[in-house]
């Protein structure tokens, strides 16, 4: 039994994804949930957590938005947002993630909500593979050197959860 709890205690989701505070952003965090990612592999629940920061944007969306559309829908210019996922897979066996916003995927942007500045994604393996994890930059407008200085601060400001 006292196994049980020390493994429990020591899971990532034990201490959920979050951002560290950044003068002049908001941010917080959505604890952890049942993921929307669906069962997987032997995982039968998988455990998934969500957090943000944003700049110039009050976030608006319930903790399981993926994505945050009600915020995304009234996104002025020159906001910046950052969403964070960090989700139970079958088999984590990708490459770290690699956090540099200069090194994100650009896509238009999302789920049927138009976003001037697109949504930039890095995605990639959590400590030790022990989860997946997914961050998006959501720009209210095409993204300045200024702005992509300023989304890097905010990304470097997650902090993932430990691996066990």
């Amino acid at each position: 039994m006292v196994a049980l709890v020390a493994a429990v205690a020591l899971a990532p989701w034990a201490q959920p994804l979050r951002f560290r505070a950044l003068p002049g952003w908001l941010h917080g965090s959505g604890g952890t949930f049942a993921s929307s990612y669906g069962p997987g592999g032997d995982i039968a629940a998988p455990k998934e957590s969500t957090a943000w920061i944003a700049k110039g944007v009050r976030y608006r969306d319930r903790r399981t938005a993926d994505p945050p559309g009600a915020t995304l829908a009234l996104l002025p210019r020159s906001a910046i947002l950052v969403f964070a996922v960090v989700y139970e897979s079958a088999r984590v066996t990708g490459h770290p993630i690699d956090r540099r916003v200069a090194h994100a995927t650009h896509y238009p942007c999302c789920d049927g909500t138009f976003v001037p500045g697109g949504e930039y994604a890095l995605t990639g393996a959590g400590p030790s593979n022990a989860y997946s994890v997914i961050v998006r930059v959501y720009f209210g407008a095409p993204p300045t050197r200024s702005a992509l200085a300023q989304a890097q601060r905010a990304v470097d400001r997650l902090q993932l959860p430990p691996a066990r």
